[in-house]
Order: C-alpha cells, then sequence, then structure tokens
C-alpha cells in the first residue's frame, strides 16, 4: 500500500438523477459507472442542493450555499456579481496549499467576474464554460439582440484573466464532455510525468439541456439515451487513462451529480417522489460513489446521508490534510474518512436541510424520517412552494413517495417536528456570530 499523497479524481454529472444509472434502476446501460460503483461505495442516499449555483459552492466549500451567498443567482440588474466571494477557500485552495497541481475542466456556474472564476479560486488552470449549459442555445433564437454577450468556452491559467477559446453555441454544445474528458486525462498525464499529486474537477455538461448527441453516440433512440451513454463512456476514458498510467491505486475517484432528475431531461428519481427544485426525495437525491483501492471498501452500498459540502473535510482528511479545513468561519460538512475508509458503521450525519432558492427551509430528513415546512406546487422547478399550515412527516423507510402524512394519520409523531427543527434553529444561532454572506456581496471575512 502506497504511503504518497493520494491524487483526486472528482467527475461531477449536471442533473443526473438518483434512478439513471443503471446500477440505480436506470433504463440504459452505464457497465463502466455499474463497475465504478461495486469497485467502491456506492451512496443511495447522496444529497443534494435546489440548483447548480449553491451545490456547486457546497462542493466547493464545505459550506452550505446559504452562508456563502450562492443559494442563488441574482437576477440581471440587481445589485452585485454572483457566485463565490474571493474570500471562500475552496478545496482547490486546500490542495493547492498541499502541494498539489489543480484544474477544473468544464461547467463552473460560481462566479463570471475577475476574483470569481476558477484561477481566482484555487485552481491552476480551467477551460469551461462560466455559466451554464442553456447559454448554448441563446444565440440561436431570433430575437436575441445582437449587442448582447455572446457565450464562450473559456480558458484561463491562474494569475490571468480568461481569454475566449471558441463560441459556445449548438454547433459546440455536443462537443463538451468529449473536450472536458480529453483535458483531465491531459492533465493526468502530465501532473503524473512531473510526480506531482493532482486534484482534478471534471465539471461535465451533460443532462443539462441543451441535450444533443455527440456524433458518437447518435444512434441512440433519444438525447437522453445519448447523453447518459457519452457520461458513461467518459468516465470509463478517465479511468482507463489512471490504468494506462500506473495510478490508479493510489487515486480518489469520486463520480456524482450536482442535482437530481429534471422533468425536461426525461431522466428518473427511481422510487423516490418528485423532480428538481421540489423538497421531495427525487428532488434531493442523486447518485453518487467512491473508489480507492485498498482504502474504501468495495462493493458497499449504502443508505447512510451524505451531503454534497461532506466533500471538503473528507477529502482533506484522507489526503491528510485535516489541518488546511478552515476553523475561521462555519464549516457545515462531516468528516466522513472513518466511514468511507470502513472504520465506522455510520457516515456521522443524521439530517439534511433543503433549502429553496430564497435561501429557507422547505423540507428536513432527520434518519429515516421527513419534515415538510413548504411544499412545491408541482414538479416544475419554477413552481411556487407554499407554506403549510402544519408540517407534513413522513416515513421514508415505509414510504419512500411520500404519499402519507402521519400528522393526519398519528399525531403521535409530532415530535419529529423537534427533530427536525434542530440544524434549522443550530443554523440561526450560528449566523448571529457568522452573519450569512448575502448573494453578489463582496466579503472580506469575519471580524
Amino acid at each position: 500500500m502506497t504511503t504518497a499523497a493520494p491524487n483526486v479524481v472528482f467527475m461531477l454529472a449536471d442533473n443526473v438523477g438518483v434512478g439513471d444509472l443503471s446500477c440505480y434502476g436506470g433504463s440504459v446501460a452505464t457497465p463502466r459507472l455499474d463497475r465504478l460503483a461495486t469497485e467502491g461505495m456506492r451512496f443511495d442516499n447522496f444529497n443534494t442542493e435546489a440548483q447548480c449555483t449553491p451545490t456547486r459552492g457546497a462542493l466547493l466549500t464545505g459550506r452550505m450555499p446559504l452562508r456563502t451567498g450562492t443559494f442563488r443567482v441574482p437576477l440581471p440588474g440587481e445589485p452585485g456579481d454572483y457566485g463565490l466571494s474571493p474570500w471562500e477557500y475552496t478545496v482547490a485552495d486546500l490542495f493547492t496549499d498541499a502541494g498539489y497541481a489543480t484544474a477544473c475542466y468544464g461547467k463552473w456556474h460560481l462566479g463570471n467576474v475577475p476574483g470569481r472564476f476558477p484561477t481566482d479560486q484555487g485552481f491552476d488552470e480551467w477551460w469551461g464554460i462560466s455559466e451554464s449549459s442553456d447559454e448554448a442555445s441563446y444565440t440561436a433564437h431570433p430575437l436575441y439582440p445582437d449587442d448582447w454577450h455572446r457565450p464562450q468556452i473559456l480558458q484561463s491559467q491562474r494569475g490571468e484573466a480568461p481569454r475566449g477559446f471558441n463560441d459556445f453555441n449548438l454547433d459546440t454544445r455536443p462537443f463538451m464532455d468529449e473536450q472536458i474528458t480529453s483535458r483531465t486525462i491531459e492533465f493526468i498525464e502530465r501532473s503524473t510525468a512531473d510526480d506531482r499529486p493532482f486534484f482534478v474537477y471534471a465539471s461535465f455538461t451533460n443532462l443539462h439541456p441543451p441535450m444533443i448527441a455527440h456524433p458518437d453516440f447518435a444512434d441512440a433512440e433519444t438525447a437522453y439515451a445519448a447523453n447518459m451513454a457519452e457520461l458513461d463512456a467518459r468516465a470509463g476514458q478517465i479511468l482507463d487513462a489512471l490504468d494506462a498510467l500506473g495510478v490508479a491505486d493510489n487515486t480518489i475517484v469520486v463520480w456524482a451529480s450536482d442535482n437530481a432528475a429534471t422533468e425536461a431531461m426525461g431522466s428518473s428519481s427511481g422510487e423516490w417522489r418528485g423532480k428538481f427544485g421540489g423538497g421531495w426525495e427525487g428532488s434531493i437525491r442523486a447518485p453518487a460513489m467512491i473508489r480507492w483501492p485498498g482504502h474504501v471498501p468495495a462493493g458497499v452500498v449504502t443508505d447512510q446521508i451524505v451531503a454534497t459540502y461532506d466533500w471538503l473535510p473528507t477529502l482533506a482528511a484522507m489526503a491528510t490534510e485535516s489541518d488546511r479545513v478552515p476553523t475561521d468561519r462555519p464549516i457545515d460538512g462531516i468528516d466522513m474518512s472513518p466511514f468511507m475508509l470502513g472504520k465506522a458503521d455510520e457516515s456521522g450525519r443524521d439530517d439534511f436541510v433543503f433549502l429553496g432558492s430564497d435561501g429557507q427551509p422547505v423540507s428536513v430528513k432527520w434518519k429515516t424520517m421527513k419534515v415538510h415546512f413548504r411544499v412545491a406546487m408541482s414538479d416544475s422547478w419554477t413552481a411556487p412552494i407554499l407554506t403549510r399550515q402544519i408540517p407534513a412527516i413522513y416515513d421514508l423507510a415505509d414510504d419512500p413517495g411520500e404519499e402519507v402524512d402521519l400528522m393526519d394519520t398519528q399525531l403521535t409523531v409530532a415530535w419529529v417536528i423537534r427533530a427536525a427543527m434542530a440544524p434549522i434553529v443550530a443554523l440561526r444561532q450560528s449566523a448571529t456570530q457568522y452573519p450569512h454572506i448575502p448573494p453578489g456581496a463582496e466579503f472580506h471575512g469575519y471580524d
């Protein structure tokens, strides 16, 4: 067993539901990801945030998006710049400080002004899009003004302003994940040749609309099937590169999705109710897995609660760099390395608070129970969210579809509301000492 610092490859898909991979019961074959899951630990209770920016902010900082001002993106004309304040300390900063080569390829969605690009936030290099994939279709609309911003694929090195690489449009959209994969592999090859440990964040663009099949996968019946097949193949190419370079055994590989299934993409929530953005389990749970040969036990499937913001402290601990995790701000993530390394039976997390795009709690999961304080009026991510007169309680162990409100049938479970309120109360109390950073705010630290 090697004692060298482990490499880290973090692959993030976009809007893949918990029922989309074939190892989760999906209809499209995903053999490479299925194999990756059997070679490590597969999470059936991995919890994400309401949208892309909140989840990515949580992933990179180990902090709830309400704290970092990333729980929503300011609308055009609103004051401030969206994304992470330059003050935030990211997982890329942590690995850079530990002597790693770091790179981000693909979708960023955490800032588009100087100080808020990936190479301002800890990465040595970046190639990708600063916003989201929907921009690829903007200029194709006949009413899109000629003098407005033309979406671009950008690239930058640490200390440089991003420069344009190519237009981002319907012609370049199908080739994004191919480019992300080839650049990720080239970076791994280069870092290995330099004998440097590496952290690479491969942030794929599928399954986000517009979904246009890459020519190599265009024979699939639907764009959904084509893009799922491509995601699987691209992950396989990166895994094959690790094998070919002889570094697979010393590389932590994480594959996860940033958000849950979406109605428009035809993706699947499996047995769970709801879609992206609503607060039901199907709008929170997403697929995730981790592999580290000889360290993470193989073949484990777990229903322990894991949150997106748990990755920063967990990966830091696996790399023996926990001392670099900030102590001057609240870190909401839990170090789950004992659990993921097979040294503990539980993840250490009993609850998960799902926040709406207004930053207020929608639902809270506590152990196997679920309390809804508010409810979305439909599966549409744009649907109004209304406050309930009395919170609803569901037992996920017996009712994965969240169909039977126990407050209607047995008031004897009302005590569960107190358990669900505990993390909300703790968050509010913490904010008295560490006020939440508003979206778009310039922030320079706590007094």
